[in-house]
């Protein structure tokens, strides 16, 4: 044959195919986009001519570019064009006002340094600094910025928090109507408070609010800044975005017919437990007129079972319960009744969409594991089914996964990120916390694990966050808390080896977004989608995997980024 386009040598070959065998080898070969041998240096030499660019890997890791199989590029868009609320330390002992100030003094400058924006939209602040009594209110921004609207996305996403012209603008006051899933926190007088949570409250302001959405022109921006200044510099040539709005949409759309996109996206619609049906009736009658070829496609349904509010087959905490002035036994709640979540599904899957599951409590797990596999038996369709987090999991709904072939999109970070670990044993004791994030559950019952960094949720999309976290269940060690937690809240007889740890993050996803076949692994005839790290990832301390860097990462043949010498 004629010379290769690109070969890449002396490196080693980390790859996993969907069965889970390890792909050995030394180099790659590329040519018009796609891998055409996999093997050894000398089995190279047929394929170098004098066109062929030839990189020469210094014994570090050649791995396929990784799938962040849920994330929220779309929403990151505050972090790039707007408000940034993340990295704002907040120290032990401070107080609900004085961690609201600090929120403010960042809003402060920011509005500073943009007077001519007509809205302000920022991302970042932490709901759970508060109770229900201590809760910022819209008089915090009103005292920063109260001649335009301020609309302040929590770094979960799962509220809203705006300041009175915002109401104003969205037409809302003492007596709009409670969402059917969703909370308006509100004034003595029923006044709204200003924050709102889970989608259909926040759908109130998002919906209502002139300007509240970024432009398709300010999306494609954000969005390439997304892929150079994060996906691609961490190795991601492919993601699933699981929540945007109707402008970033079209952005997506514009981008990938544009050939302007360096990593592949796939979308879902979002359906309501309030307007399910309708929903429904509009995604079947238009499933296919967003997709563009294989660089952008919606083809999945996307549910939330429930929202910041979990819900748990046994009760919170006593203490939590107090704390929070709640009803003794009190154990969250979800959002759907199960026949009509079942019935729900059935349509989706009968439509040819596959279902992607927002569950992170027991119970709301159990609802969705039983409603799907119910679903798939009424129906006959199964499609690649998804639940993702799954927080907290009944054994007995990990092999009722297995046996009905449904996916984990699982956040491995999540296990122990430096927040989360005290509040999990405050939500639900230490016992019921050790079992939270049980990887290893899903794997002895035949669930196919995907990973996703759920960005901006969690900063950065670095994946390889997420597969030292899997396979350490523990802080980074410059952690203050490392000593601490190390080994004891969430133990390591649920970690994952290496291998598995690279399955999830490639393979799997793209399993999970109809992809294998292009993607996700370095075999002969796929997506020439790879990417050089800095360093042999399997020579090196399992602690320190999160140090780990990209020199290159290459999408469909082309270097997409290179890491400055």
């Amino acid at each position: 044959m004629s010379g290769a386009d690109l070969v890449l040598k002396n490196g080693v070959i980390l790859s996993v195919t969907l069965g889970g065998k390890r792909i050995n080898g030394t180099a790659v070969a590329v040519k018009g986009g796609l891998i055409v041998k996999v093997g050894t240096d000398e089995d190279m030499a047929e394929y170098i001519s004098g066109n062929t660019k030839v990189v020469d890997c210094r014994g570090n890791t050649i791995m396929p570019g990784m799938c962040d199989a849920h994330c929220h590029p779309a929403i990151a868009s505050s972090l790039y064009v707007g408000c940034n609320l993340f990295g704002i330390y907040i120290q032990e002992g401070q107080t609900p006002q004085e961690i609201t100030d600090l929120y403010m003094q960042r809003l402060a400058d920011y509005v500073k340094a943009h007077k001519d924006d007509d809205i302000i939209r920022g991302i970042g602040w932490v709901k759970t600094n508060y109770t229900d009594s201590t809760m910022p209110t819209r008089h915090d921004i009103d005292r920063i910025c109260s001649d335009k609207p301020v609309v302040l996305e929590s770094f979960c996403q799962h509220n809203l928090w705006v300041n009175t012209r915002a109401l104003e603008l969205a037409a809302l006051d003492e007596n709009c109507p409670d969402p059917v899933a969703g909370t308006i926190y509100r004034e003595a007088d029923g006044y709204p408070a200003g924050v709102f949570s889970e989608p259909e409250a926040m759908e109130l302001i998002k919906q209502r609010v002139p300007g509240y959405d970024f432009t398709p022109e300010k999306y494609t921006e954000s969005f390439k800044i997304y892929q150079r200044q994060d996906a691609n510099r961490y190795g991601i040539t492919m993601v699933q975005d699981c929540m945007y709005s109707d402008n970033a949409r079209e952005a997506y759309k514009t981008l990938a017919c544009n050939g302007d996109l360096t990593v592949r996206v796939r979308g879902v619609y979002l359906v309501s437990p309030a307007d399910h049906e309708n929903e429904m009736v509009k995604y079947t009658a238009t499933k296919g007129v967003d997709n563009v070829g294989e660089d952008f496609r919606i083809d999945t349904i996307k549910i939330f079972t429930e929202g910041s509010d979990f819900a748990f087959l046994e009760p919170y905490t006593d203490s939590f319960i107090e704390e929070c002035g709640l009803e003794p036994g009190y154990k969250g709640s979800g959002y759907w009744n199960d026949d009509v979540l079942t019935a729900t599904i059935e349509k989706a899957l009968e439509a040819g969409f596959d279902l992607h599951i927002h569950a992170m409590g027991d119970a709301s797990v159990k609802q969705a594991v039983n409603c799907l596999a119910r679903a798939q038996k009424n129906t006959g369709v199964k499609k690649r089914n998804v639940i993702a987090h799954l927080m907290l999991v009944d054994e007995e709904d990990a092999r009722t996964m297995g046996e009905a072939g449904i996916m984990a999109n699982c956040q491995p970070r999540w296990m122990v990120y430096d927040s989360d670990i005290n509040a999990m044993v405050s939500l639900i004791g230490e016992e019921r916390a050790r079992k939270c994030y049980p990887y290893r559950v899903f794997l002895q019952n035949g669930v196919r694990v995907a990973f996703g960094t759920d960005f901006p949720v969690t900063p950065p999309p670095n994946p390889f966050h997420e597969i030292q976290c899997a396979m350490t269940r523990s802080v980074f060690p410059e952690a203050p808390d490392y000593e601490q937690y190390r080994g004891k809240i969430l133990g390591d007889e649920k970690a994952a080896s290496l291998e598995e740890a690279i399955q999830s993050i490639t393979i799997n996803g793209a399993y999970q977004m109809n992809m294998d076949g292009y993607t996700g692994s370095i075999e002969e005839g796929k997506s020439a989608d790879l990417v050089i790290l800095d360093s042999n990832m399997e020579a090196i301390p399992v602690e320190h995997i999160y140090q780990v860097n990209v020199s290159k990462t290459i999408f469909k043949g082309k270097v997409v980024y290179e890491k400055a010498d």
